[in-house]
């Protein structure tokens, strides 16, 4: 049974100190600049986008696809009409598909050409650009009051052979301007940053090189963002070795040029997320392989104003297993605890809660293998805590499905609000359902915990996708809400 363990206490009590009390304390206010929800025809729902990488086209075998499952009161997807598949043969979607694109290998989301309405940014790493084999390209296709429609071509602003541009996608404020930027990275050990806005026919108000981070560590294989600092810019996380670069400085790029290691090398998956309220964005980060799987919290906190910048003392940092949260299962060397991260206010609260996933725990007391399970943990005023910490998998109450060895239950996780009633559902991928065609279940936020009563399972048939090459749907899901942070003291 778990006890009301916080993650203060887990620690050592060394969260941030909250503000309580000053001019500075959290209002409650989570209103995001620009959507990154996902509404792509502004009918004030959120739509739920997921990717088939490895789906075939037209015979075309890893060509790739993206999944839109149009929100409504009755959730996402909730009718035939509401669910749209995009390849690169789709009407006004660029380029043409072709074997081993991977289109749909991340996605980011953001109102990238400020008309009122979220666009998806897709990358498709294997795409060949001329003699240049797998340089790898990003498509925006556009929101308008009917949903995507029409798309624009980001290439990769460099020459070199296999770069893979587009494997990694992040979108955010970076400079705190008010407009959308998209972070772009290959496995060149590069990352590009698409500034100021792109317009319909693909151009960018400025395309920047975020530096070879070779020296780091190698290849980027996910971007995510969010405000740490609470200065109002987005700053971005490189994962390799964990980096991380603080926005909002003077400069063109709005990141500046020195990052920072928070983490540790060999994590994929991290997530930002306010689970104390404070205003300011904590990380998590993932790393699946490490003695079954563990996650590093790292709490937001704010920085001086005449010393913008963090340095390696500054991060406190702090690795947990699913023992810390007292989850069912053993921590087996093969597990994947925190291969999937989700980071989003389930119960209206005002503060972020925070789902993991284990794709590779064995269920049913051990007897069914790589089942997978999701772990939820709730944040409040001091942080997270196991109070009402819930576990769920295809053997639990309501949730469809059944507990079938290689499942992955977990794999990939998004919490966003799929029929409006201001609590963040949990979309939970599972990439082994059968036989790696990949599934997608939705579990609903309510004003206490997340709930099985009313979930939704999405396949590859939902969306009249063919199962045939392990589409792998849910590979990618779309990016979270930014924080809103709250006015920035002075602690310099």
């Amino acid at each position: 049974m778990a006890t009301a363990i916080a993650l203060a206490a887990l620690t050592g009590g060394l969260l941030v100190p909250a503000l309580a009390g000053s001019a500075f304390a959290a209002t409650g206010d989570r209103a995001s600049v620009s959507g990154r929800d996902g509404d792509f025809n502004g009918d004030g729902y959120i739509d739920l986008a997921a990717s088939a990488p490895d789906a075939p086209v037209d015979g075309l075998a890893g060509a790739g696809a993206v999944t839109v499952a149009y929100g409504s009161a009755a959730g996402a997807g909730a009718g035939q009409d509401e669910r749209v598949t995009f390849t690169q043969n789709s009407k006004g979607v660029g380029g043409q598909a072709a074997a081993g694109d991977h289109f749909g290998f991340s996605v980011a989301i953001a109102d990238f050409n400020h008309d009122g309405f979220d666009d998806l940014a897709t990358g498709a790493p294997g795409e060949d650009v001329g003699d240049d084999q797998d340089a790898g390209l990003v498509q925006i296709l556009w929101g308008s009051r009917d949903g995507l429609r029409g798309s624009a071509t980001l290439a990769d602003p460099t020459s070199s052979d296999q770069d893979a541009h587009g494997r990694t996608l992040a979108a955010g404020d970076f400079n705190g301007d008010g407009k959308d930027d998209l972070a772009a990275g290959n496995t060149s050990a590069q990352a590009w940053l698409y500034a100021g806005g792109i317009a319909n026919d693909g151009a960018d108000s400025g395309t920047y090189p975020l530096g070879n981070l070779n020296a780091w560590g190698g290849e980027v294989v996910a971007l995510t963002s969010g405000d740490v600092t609470g200065d109002g810019a987005d700053d971005l996380l490189f994962n390799h070795s964990q980096l991380y670069r603080s926005g909002g400085d003077a400069s063109t790029l709005g990141l500046n040029s020195s990052p920072l290691q928070v983490g540790y090398r060999g994590g994929y998956s991290s997530v930002f997320g306010d689970f104390d309220n404070d205003g300011y964005g904590d990380i998590v980060l993932g790393r699946e392989g490490e003695h079954g799987g563990e996650i590093t919290y790292v709490p937001g906190r704010p920085v001086s104003q005449t010393d913008p910048t963090w340095t390696v003392d500054d991060v406190e940092r702090y690795t947990l297993t699913q023992d810390d949260f007292d989850t069912p299962g053993d921590g087996d060397l093969y597990d994947q605890f925190g291969a999937g991260l989700a980071a989003g206010d389930i119960n209206g609260d005002g503060h972020d809660d925070l789902a993991v996933g284990d794709p590779n725990e064995d269920t049913d007391t051990d007897t069914v293998a790589d089942a997978g399970h999701v772990t939820v943990m709730y944040g409040g005023s001091i942080g997270l805590t196991t109070t009402n910490r819930q576990v769920f998998d295809q053997g639990t109450e309501g949730v469809p499905g059944e507990n079938e060895a290689g499942d992955g239950f977990g794999s990939r996780l998004l919490l966003s609000d799929l029929n409006g009633d201001g609590r963040k559902d949990l979309t939970v991928a599972a990439l082994g359902e059968d036989g790696e065609s990949g599934a997608l279940t939705t579990l609903l936020g309510s004003d206490i915990t997340l709930t099985a009563t009313g979930a939704r399972s999405l396949t590859p048939t939902s969306y009249l996708l063919s199962t045939e090459g392990q589409p792998h749907l849910g590979s990618s899901l779309q990016g979270h809400p930014p924080i809103t942070p709250q006015p920035l003291p002075d602690v310099g």
